[in-house]
């Protein structure tokens, strides 16, 4: 399994940059910054770390076809690649939060992220591109730059949906399953790329799969869970409802009746009141279903078990301990959780620090 390490963008700029440069020093896979509303921007901050690193790589987690015109992100994502010497990848999902810009709405996702993948594909190709497609529409366009093979994005679809894995599996290089954190949930979500996989004529060797999680370690089995972990796990139940209540039928949730209530008759809206009120109802073994949280050696367990399911990289969101900062948490994890899950490393895996 490999470790990747994703931001909310919540570091100061010089802060930033030197969280980057340790995580490459600290062995990471990749450093993932969301392209959530309104973090800091995305290009600009995967441009410094571009720019302060050399070995690690880089990912756009998560961007979406309606803010951002699948053709900008092409010409973007590109002029990243080509500064990054080949080591982007840009992970497309549906969206969220499109209540702060009226006009804007994740309509027929699927539709929308295909066309995407479509009209990048072929704009990184250099092709003069015509789409006139339900969603993207692009009219004899084309980059005035070349993109060399090497420096060509990989591109990802995020999700949990069950037609959104299913076309992961036709036409993306890889899956992002998000916020599954238990074998039963990747078993399901595996079941849907492979029916993708399996249209197309493709096969597990043709992608690859990774688990964005919510990370949290602590120091005893009984400390709090973070409330940042709360929030991450409010935001995945509700974007996609009828999915966790799916997924939850198989969890002993008896003396729940409250959170069980809720999640079935609650407005699906997300003001600050009903996203409160769901935080404080979600039960631990709910939490549990959908992020990574305990001590060192109950973080490992879980990740084994994910591994075990063919789960090939974790991209860990970081909620550190009380009293602990993120480059805290990425020394730590690094330290205490990767070892255990890997094994003992031969001496020539680590890296020199240069």
């Amino acid at each position: 399994m490999r470790f990747s390490i994703a931001s909310l963008g919540e570091e100061p700029a010089g802060r930033f940059g030197e969280f980057v440069r340790l995580c490459e020093l600290l062995g990471y896979e990749s450093f993932c910054h969301s392209d959530e509303k309104w973090t800091r921007d995305v290009y600009v901050r995967l441009a410094v770390a571009a720019a302060s690193t050399s070995r690690i790589g880089l990912g756009i987690t998560v961007t979406d076809p309606y803010t951002r015109h699948p053709a900008l992100t092409a010409q973007a994502a590109a002029t990243l690649g080509e500064a990054s010497s080949g080591r982007l990848r840009v992970f497309l999902g549906a969206g969220s939060h499109f209540e702060t810009l009226p006009g804007y709405a994740s309509v027929r996702p699927v539709v929308g992220i295909r066309e995407s993948i479509e009209l990048m594909r072929r704009l990184w190709d250099g092709e003069r591109v015509t789409l006139d497609g339900e969603i993207v529409r692009f009219t004899g366009g084309e980059l005035d730059f070349p993109v060399a093979p090497e420096h060509r994005p990989g591109v990802w679809v995020a999700g949990r949906g069950r037609q959104i894995l299913r076309m992961a599996g036709q036409v993306a290089d890889g899956v992002l399953i998000g916020s599954f954190a238990t074998p039963a949930g990747i078993r399901y979500a595996k079941e849907l790329v492979a029916g993708g996989l399996e249209r197309a004529g493709r096969t597990w060797d043709d992608i690859g799969l990774a688990s964005w999680l919510y990370v949290s370690v602590l120091e005893s089995a009984d400390d709090d869970v973070p409330a940042g972990v709360r929030r991450g796990v409010s935001h995945a139940l509700w974007s996609s409802r009828a999915v966790a209540n799916q997924l939850l039928e198989s969890v002993d949730l008896s003396g729940e009746d409250e959170f069980l209530a809720f999640m079935k008759d609650a407005p699906h809206e997300w003001s600050p009141a009903v996203m409160a009120e769901l935080r404080r109802l979600i039960p631990r073994v709910v939490i549990e279903q959908f992020a990574v949280v305990g001590t060192a050696d109950q973080v490992a367990a879980q990740l084994i078990a994910l591994r075990d399911e063919g789960v090939q990289e974790c991209i860990a969101w970081p909620f550190p301990a009380d009293g602990m900062d993120v480059e805290d948490f990425a020394v730590q994890f690094a330290h205490e959780v990767v070892p255990r899950v890997r094994g003992r490393r031969s001496r020539g895996a680590y890296r020199l620090v240069d």
